[in-house]
């Protein structure tokens, strides 16, 4: 290059105006002090950044999420993040999005800590309903678009929690074990679309380790993939309380500690800093993100509350209805719905989480709202008043169980001053039974907490026949039958119950073991058995089933037994299952409404069932949803977002679950989900991309038209039936052959469409060469092969009927 040319390329770059941001960045940095950049990297007061006003650095103030702004008072609790997913529109995940950036601003927040990403790999998981579902490419079209929507409102949105947190017991303590094609493919491409789509404002860590590393220090994960790889700017903040260590978050990418400066604080940075032994880039690389985010927003130049926008706001009202609408999935229909108004006289209304409504899962995500609305009210609201609607609870009676003292001669219970059972009992005495909830130490040389028993001894039953066991206890517990484990859920968890079934002899002797430990929060340990019989007696209304001409049992879990913090079990508790049994066998009109997270346990009950609706946790107007649903006021269109298998027995789902020593192993790899019962040839219960409509929708017109760097697909749906409904066309796509394993096919690409009856509409999808894509990790990049690539349109993954060839050269 000539030295002309080396002088205009100089004038052309000092020349160049510099990023307005940046500049504000550099000299803000400028005027800190080492002290000052250290107190701005940890968190205050739980939910602020500090302020600080010598350099005009104003306070941020943050909310959880991700189904409202939750932390400042009631607020509009929308539809857990299932539900959005499971409308299969983009469209509402924005609303949703500017509703929330509403909403926060409502109430002065710059930063609200969501949406959640993290997959449903597990049916398990406590926090698989503030996620959306088990595929990465659904997954990243709703994040993407919930984030634009916050963000377009001035408010900072922060995806979670990066990466491979996808259980919630132990999950401090436990490492996530994943090889690297397996986290690129599938579980960091949700944050990566986040990132380079999105462009999210904050990131925020797992508790979890990822392959032995706590992800809040992780170099590779932090350093490498997001600030390296995707080019993230923004800021990485831990999870309240996931740091670990000081020099490894310093030095590893984190860069803001919530809640507080645990680690990185003024004690464990600035003498070394001040000395010369700390680097000090780190620092001011964190200090500058912090920064940029503040100054992006425009923070320091405007106050972030408006008053204008009502608390209680119609709009976001309107909004969470309808997400319930688009969200709630009819899974089985036998033709009981729509109920026809001229014919159904008399609706009851049966489970134990009915009244008050039953509106989301629990943990830091739980919204309190300003009004919500029950199913019994619902129904009443909708169907008007030729309709009478009837609710009883039908609560079980398991906790009766735990006054069992039938013990010969009482228990022999051994109290130790730790956690494990460990060494010489500092307590041993007799106990009539378990049925404790202490307050104070449960002996004389024990604490209140860190401690531990073991409960020995024998029973009778007095009956032949079915016993269930139950166990309700903060932390964990341990029970032994004849010698044999019955029960296993040795782990820190809040207060959760846990049962099993056993056949006993009337008078036969069993020899009993329970363990217990207390590790954190309440001191709850109770125990015991009663005839599967008498959980439901005289709870049940017998001629009232009988005589309805439907029967809306509620089902699943609520915010005490799925949430964050603790996972749950795969079948529903058993005293619900009981009941849909008796249901199903006194009534043919039985409609069973679950609420859950993900999959559930449905097998035996399933087939007795009139209509299985998927409701997941639907928020303050789900019901209403609902109610409109059962009567055909709106035509179901959701989408189920997670496979439903038959039983776990026999799917990866058996060993993928629960963590081995600390470990929880990724064995199944690329195959998760769908593509795992696709790769094996299993039919599940339902399948992923699954939902029934009161209108039947036809395929056909599949045009492959090849574009530069891919394709396009254009498929054509027609409204065959007799009602106005929504469709959601699906596009999967794999290799006919490849050099390395590949899914059978993955979702690709879909359309929510809405069709009024013998309305047909042409849907043109793109497919992008780079969607096909593998990730190499020898060659530390993505790779497109050569070869036939088959694409299948249909609604779900099971049900695909247009199929063509796509070869790539």
């Amino acid at each position: 290059m000539s030295l002309i040319s080396l002088a205009l390329l100089g004038a052309s770059i000092l020349s160049a105006p510099l990023d307005p941001v940046e500049t504000h960045v550099e000299a803000t940095l400028a005027k800190m002090t080492l002290k000052e950049k250290i107190t701005l990297i940890g968190g205050d007061r739980s939910m602020f950044i500090r302020p600080n006003l010598r350099v005009g650095i104003p306070e941020i103030k943050m909310s959880d999420g991700p189904v409202g702004v939750r932390t400042w008072g009631p607020s509009t609790a929308y539809p857990a993040g299932i539900v959005l997913a499971a409308a299969f529109d983009p469209s509402l995940s924005q609303r949703f999005g500017e509703s929330i950036g509403r909403d926060a601003k409502a109430r002065g927040v710059h930063i609200w800590l969501a949406p959640g990403v993290n997959l449903a790999r597990v049916p398990q998981n406590g926090r698989n309903f503030e996620y959306q579902g088990e595929d990465p490419y659904l997954t990243s079209r709703g994040a993407v678009a919930v984030i634009k929507g916050v963000q377009s409102q001035g408010v900072v949105a922060t995806v979670k929690h990066f990466a491979a947190n996808d259980h919630e017991n132990d999950r401090n303590m436990d490492s996530s074990e994943v090889d690297e094609r397996t986290l690129r493919e599938i579980y960091l491409r949700p944050f990566e679309a986040a990132v380079k789509e999105g462009h999210v404002g904050a990131v925020m860590s797992g508790y979890n380790k990822l392959n032995g590393t706590y992800a809040s220090e992780h170099q590779w994960l932090v350093q490498g993939v997001l600030k390296g790889d995707w080019g993230f700017d923004g800021i990485y903040m831990s999870d309240w309380g996931a740091a670990h260590s000081s020099r490894g978050t310093y030095l590893h990418g984190l860069d803001l500690e919530m809640p507080s400066p645990d680690f990185m604080n003024e004690k464990s940075l600035l003498q070394e800093l001040d000395k010369g032994q700390l680097d000090p880039k780190p620092l001011d690389d964190k200090v500058r993100r912090i920064l940029r985010i503040i100054y992006r927003f425009g923070f320091d130049k405007k106050p972030q509350l408006d008053p204008t926008i009502p608390k209680d706001d119609p709009a976001s009202d309107r909004v969470a209805l309808a997400i319930a609408r688009e969200g709630t999935v009819l899974l089985k229909n036998d033709g009981i719905l729509p109920l026809r108004r001229d014919r159904v006289r008399n609706v009851l209304v049966l489970g134990p989480d009915v009244v008050p409504a039953n509106i989301s899962g629990g943990g830091s995500s739980y919204t309190d709202p300003f009004h919500k609305i029950s199913i019994p009210d619902a129904i009443k609201k909708i169907a008007g008043s030729g309709v009478e609607v009837n609710f009883r609870p039908v609560i079980g009676k398991i906790n009766e169980a735990f006054a069992f003292t039938g013990y010969e001669g009482g228990l022999k219970g051994e109290y130790f001053a730790n956690k494990t059972l460990s060494g010489t009992p500092t307590l041993v005495r007799k106990d009539a039974g378990i049925d404790f909830n202490w307050h104070v130490a449960p002996g004389k040389g024990l604490a209140q907490t860190d401690f531990s028993v073991r409960w020995t001894g024998s029973f009778r039953a007095k009956s032949d026949g079915a016993y269930v066991f139950a166990a309700r206890t903060d932390d964990g517990v341990r029970v032994y039958v004849d010698g044999k484990l019955m029960l296993d859920r040795w782990i820190d968890r809040g207060a959760a119950t846990d049962t099993f079934q056993l056949n006993l002899k009337k008078g036969q002797s069993y020899a009993l073991k329970v363990e217990y430990y207390q590790g954190m929060g309440d001191a709850i340990a109770q125990f015991g058995l009663m005839p599967v019989e008498e959980l439901l007696s005289n709870t049940l209304p017998t001629d009232l089933v009988r005589s309805a001409d439907a029967v809306v049992v509620s089902v699943g879990f609520n915010s005490d037994t799925e949430s964050e913090g603790q996972d749950r079990p795969f079948e529903i508790p058993m005293e619900q299952r009981l009941m849909i049994e008796r249901v199903t066998k006194l009534s043919k009109r039985c409609i069973v409404v679950n609420h859950s997270g993900a999959a559930i346990g449905t097998t035996p009950w399933i087939d007795g069932t009139a209509a299985f609706i998927q409701a997941g946790y639907p928020g303050q107007n789900g019901n209403q949803a609902l109610a409109e649903i059962l009567f055909g006021d709106v035509n179901p269109s959701g989408k189920s977002p997670v496979t439903f298998p038959k039983a776990l027995l026999g799917t990866y789902y058996a060993t993928a679950y629960p963590p081995v020593k600390g470990k929880m192993f990724y064995r199944e790899g690329l195959f998760m989900g769908y593509r795992w019962f696709d790769k094996n040839n299993v039919a599940p219960r339902f399948p992923f991309g699954f939902g029934l409509s009161y209108t039947k929708f036809r395929f056909g017109g599949l045009k492959l038209h090849p574009i530069v760097n891919g394709l396009e697909v254009e498929a054509t749906v027609t409204n065959t039936g007799s009602v106005k409904g929504d469709e959601v066309v699906q596009l999967y796509a794999g290799y006919a052959q490849s050099s390395v394993p590949r899914a059978v096919r993955e979702l690709k690409g879909f359309q929510r469409v809405s069709l009024a009856p013998g309305q047909s509409k042409t849907v043109h999808l793109a497919l992008d060469r780079n969607a096909v894509a593998f990730y190499d990790v020898a060659k530390h990049g993505w790779v497109v092969e050569a070869g036939d690539v088959t694409v299948w349109v249909g609604d779900s993954s099971r049900d695909l009927p247009l199929k063509g060839i796509w070869s790539l050269r």
